[in-house]
């Protein structure tokens, strides 16, 4: 897996955003440097990322997912859909189109069900409703949609009610994940992580209300002994069972309390991050 960071610039101060403090260079790569990163990662999925990469120039995304094509490999465009509710319908096709050439797919960063906790979260006033035009737009032009739900301290209690809101008004959206926090980046030792066994009875509801509505979920980031009945929606699980290697080998760790748990051989434990803020599971 290869991830290319754009650069930083962004419309949002996400409070758990795992990205640097803005500052320093900001200038883009050329294609060819963006390339020449490709070729020396890991094989499989391109994920593109900022800073918030549909605010470059559509054609250089363009560029960069037709480069992803080529090469055979397919791309994950990372982004919160605020641009894409303002672009030009010609310039939203246009991505929209290479990144299906691509056989790939929008991550779009949708952290609250409401406009004040949006706020809260995002610190970008108006981006709730522009965020979900954004991702109607994009539906609406053939995108394949990913949610990704940021776990943090200030969200995790109203997760059964982000599942709900995501079932009634994001119909058309391909899969969601629900992602606990990185302390890394901004949120580097954070007081936004919250422990593993607070989040779970609202991520087990929220989770509930997925499956009653058929929606397809994933978990990552909480390990599968804090999802009960859900533990088969962890992400490690079937890379691990696969002995798939990734960054989930080096971000995360078995700590003692994993020692005699039936997840042992499925689950590289809690991300180290979590452990440096809580110590323990």
């Amino acid at each position: 897996m290869a991830l290319i960071h754009l650069f930083r610039k962004c419309n949002q101060r996400c409070v758990f955003c795992s990205y640097p403090e803005e500052g320093g260079a900001d200038g883009r790569a050329t294609l060819k440097g963006w390339l020449k990163e490709i070729a020396a990662m890991p094989p499989g999925l391109v994920q593109i990322s900022g800073g918030e990469p549909l605010l470059a120039p559509a054609g250089e995304v363009c560029s960069l997912l037709a480069a992803v094509k080529k090469l055979g490999r397919t791309a994950e465009l990372q982004t919160n859909a605020i641009a894409a509710a303002g672009m030009r319908s010609e310039d939203l096709n246009r991505i929209v189109n290479a990144l299906n050439a691509a056989r790939g797919y929008l991550n779009v960063n949708f952290p609250a069900a409401a406009a004040a906790l949006d706020l809260k979260i995002t610190r970008a006033r108006g981006a709730f409703r522009k965020r979900l035009a954004g991702v109607e737009r994009l539906i609406k032009a053939g995108a394949r949609v990913r949610l990704t739900h940021v776990i943090s301290s200030l969200n995790y209690r109203q997760l059964p009610d982000f599942a709900a809101f995501a079932a009634k008004k994001l119909k058309g959206v391909s899969w969601t994940q629900f992602s606990y926090i990185k302390g890394i980046g901004r949120a580097e030792g954070s007081l936004f992580l919250p422990r593993y066994a607070e989040v779970r009875p609202y991520l087990e509801k929220a989770l509930f209300v997925c499956e009653k509505n058929g929606m397809h979920c994933e978990v990552d980031h909480i390990p599968p002994c804090f999802l009960g009945g859900f533990y088969r929606l962890n992400v490690d699980i079937v890379k691990m069972r696969d002995g798939v290697r990734g960054p989930h080998m080096e971000e995360k760790v078995r700590v003692p309390a994993c020692r005699g748990c039936r997840f042992y051989a499925l689950c590289p434990g809690p991300r180290k991050d979590y452990i440096a803020v809580h110590g323990t599971l």
